[in-house]
């Protein structure tokens, strides 16, 4: 006899949670890139970038704000019609509308960035300074809404640990809910932003995470967080039909912020840190390449101190200074997507067929997580 398939409880409104979210995203990018077009806010292409972009700097950006605004409705919508409200008694139901709240605001930091961009007509929009304090923000409040009103997951480093009530116990949740979830809010929209650099690239792989961290969450139960990862997965394949090479539109910072917040306080809520590491290993890479470059870059530059200095002095004023001349680069190019996609260039390889290779790469590692998950 075959063996019946039993489907979690809540699949059938999650699916359809996504399936509204992709049809209303689908169906008003058109009017909302002839909108960018008309009030010419377009993408300015950084000088020192693959030349092969140059053609792309009259693209709309600023494309995260249609599907924030789909997603989140959604998302509401379907809290509303599953519980008759946004917060209510359930803890899943309040973390879910924690969580949406903070990728929006992560979302509106993105958005100050491009609108600076825009209206300077340059490349330049906040601060870095700026964005990472305001991000460590936004994440140590996620942290403290989670301690004060004991959402799950206030205790994940003391059950983690398996820690006994008392002093230990109440330091490592106070570094995991004010040390560890900040920085992880801020370190994702960070990678996704570096990592949203070709035609669909961070759309679709996001897209992946995003159905992974959905299946899990609806495993555990937790539909109300599931909510939210399908609705993002319909709005940004509904995106995805527009940023698809050759992209009619961009997310821009505002989106890239916005789904790296998202999905940090996502797994946050979840209690999915630990499965979050390899899923997203291809973002991690995309970050140290970054951090690789920029240091070999510094330490490879010629400079000879006079008086002399000691090895570790050198090293200190090499990676902290403004020194003249110029190093040596490891990556041909960075974040390492560049690197890949500048390689191809060199063989007459098109860019959606680099795009599409990470997008098997982030296809692979989502199914081995899954059976992991599945499996333990």
């Amino acid at each position: 006899m075959p063996v019946p398939i039993h489907l979690p409880a809540g699949f059938a409104i999650v699916l359809l949670v996504l399936a509204v979210s992709f049809v209303l995203s689908a169906l008003t990018f058109p009017l909302y890139i002839r909108w960018l077009k008309r009030k010419q806010i377009e993408q300015f292409i950084r000088e020192e970038g693959p030349q092969s972009h140059a053609a792309k700097a009259k693209t709309p950006t600023m494309g995260g704000l249609c599907f924030i605004a789909v997603s989140s409705v959604v998302t509401a919508g379907a809290l509303l019609f599953q519980h008759g409200t946004v917060f209510g008694d359930n803890p899943y139901v309040a973390l879910a509308a924690l969580v949406t709240s903070v990728a929006i605001l992560c979302g509106l930091v993105g958005f100050a960035d491009d609108f600076a961009k825009v209206t300077s007509k340059s490349n330049a929009g906040l601060s870095a300074t700026t964005r990472l304090l305001t991000e460590f923000f936004l994440g140590a409040v996620l942290g403290l809404c989670i301690c004060v009103f004991q959402l799950p997951g206030s205790h994940f480093a003391q059950n983690l640990l398996g820690l006994p009530d008392g002093t230990a116990a109440a330091i490592a949740n106070l570094i995991y809910l004010f040390g560890f979830i900040p920085f992880l809010v801020a370190a994702t929209a960070n990678a996704l932003n570096l990592h949203d650099g070709m035609d669909g690239l961070a759309a679709g792989t996001s897209l992946q995470v995003f159905v992974v961290v959905a299946v899990m969450l609806l495993m555990q139960g937790k539909v109300s967080l599931a909510f939210v990862a399908a609705s993002l997965v319909g709005s940004l394949a509904g995106f995805l039909l527009y940023n698809r090479y050759p992209a009619k539109v961009f997310m821009g910072d505002t989106g890239s912020l916005f789904i790296g917040g998202g999905l940090a306080a996502l797994v946050v809520a979840g209690d999915l840190t630990l499965w979050f590491i390899p899923l997203v290993a291809i973002y991690i890479a995309e970050t140290l390449s970054v951090i690789i470059q920029v240091v070999y870059f510094k330490l490879t530059k010629e400079y000879k101190p006079d008086p002399p200095m000691s090895p570790v002095k050198l090293i200190f004023t090499k990676l902290t200074k403004r020194l003249p001349g110029e190093g040596k680069r490891y990556f041909k190019m960075a974040p390492l997507h560049h690197h890949f996609e500048a390689l191809a260039e060199e063989k007459g390889v098109p860019e959606w067929k680099v795009v599409a290779k990470f997008w098997l790469a982030q296809f692979a590692i989502c199914a081995a997580v899954l059976v992991l998950f599945r499996m333990l």
